[in-house]
């Protein structure tokens, strides 16, 4: 049995669909609070529902029993609700589910991460860090996937732009190379995790299949749309000086994510041996989206 903590989510619920199709037995933590269409998604592909929550140390207790495998993608950034924070959710929370995990003798403990030494700190990177440090002391076999910045988020409507409007934000100067990567892609990393020796014990970080500018990113996007976008900079000085004043840990998180997309200029870490496998680009992503938006 594979708990899979997190199984509603955009990458959750992809990791799911990808066990169920290798005919995996899978169990999915949900909260109770989990909107019921998704919870039903996951019963209607076969998957057993656990509701719990990472607050509750009993309900993950439950959830733990008779599995082998754990497989966390816990975040609240984009998914919080009423009494989450980064220090209850994300960092204790998930320690709480590495200690369940470890008490019922689970054997493998996969936690999807991101290379935090290429952000500022910010208590959702400080979170990772504890979380990345409990989990290698816990005698539990891991495997730490460091992700790079997901393209669905970073080039999506929220923070990127909304190409049909004709508009796109540039972090910095936009001219670091940046290892975008698809959510689903994650997800298949996360599930060749599962059965590769090269992951037994390790922290892989890793990229998406090539290192592209935020500008590059902007060009692909006025290509697959068939128009220009207009690309506003927000400066790096800028960025900075919003993470240095912010109190708020929401605001100083996603300060320091900005900052660091802003700062950042790195070639795609490869991932090791068998676990390679060919990414959909940030091309194909930009296409994607054109032809669901011209679909409309």
């Amino acid at each position: 049995m594979i708990l899979v903590a997190g199984a509603t989510g955009s990458l959750g619920s992809e990791i799911v669909r990808r066990l169920r199709a290798k005919g995996e037995a899978v169990r999915g933590l949900v909260r109770a609070t989990s909107a019921p269409e998704k919870v039903a998604g996951l019963s209607e592909m076969g998957v057993e529902v656990a509701v719990g929550d990472l607050k509750d140390p009993a309900s993950l207790a439950d959830a733990c029993r008779g599995v082998r495998t754990v497989i966390s993608t816990v975040s609240m950034i984009g998914t919080a609700q009423p009494g989450d924070s980064f220090a209850d959710t994300d960092t204790a929370g998930t320690i709480s589910l590495i200690d369940s995990a470890q008490a019922a003798g689970v054997q493998h403990f996969v936690f999807i991460s991101l290379d935090t030494d290429r952000f500022p700190h910010s208590p959702l990177t400080d979170g990772k860090r504890a979380v990345q440090d409990h989990l290698r002391a816990s005698g539990i076999g891991y495997t730490i996937l460091q992700a790079p910045p997901f393209m669905e988020i970073w080039l999506g409507p929220m923070l990127f732009g909304d190409a049909t409007s004709g508009q796109a934000k540039l972090y910095g100067s936009g001219n670091g190379r940046v290892p975008y990567i698809a959510t689903a892609d994650v997800a298949e990393v996360a599930v060749r995790a599962l059965s590769s020796p090269l992951a037994h014990n390790a922290t892989i970080t890793f990229g998406g299949p090539e290192a592209i500018t935020q500008r590059e990113a902007v060009r692909a996007f006025e290509k697959a749309f068939g128009k220009t976008l207009t690309a506003t900079e927000v400066p790096e000085d800028a960025l900075k000086a919003q993470w240095q004043a912010a109190e708020n840990p929401f605001e100083k998180t996603f300060a320091g994510l900005m900052l660091g997309l802003a700062q950042l200029d790195a070639d795609p870490a490869p991932l090791p041996g068998e676990m390679a496998f060919e990414m959909m680009t940030v091309r194909d992503f930009a296409k994607g989206l054109a032809a669901r938006a011209s679909s409309h």
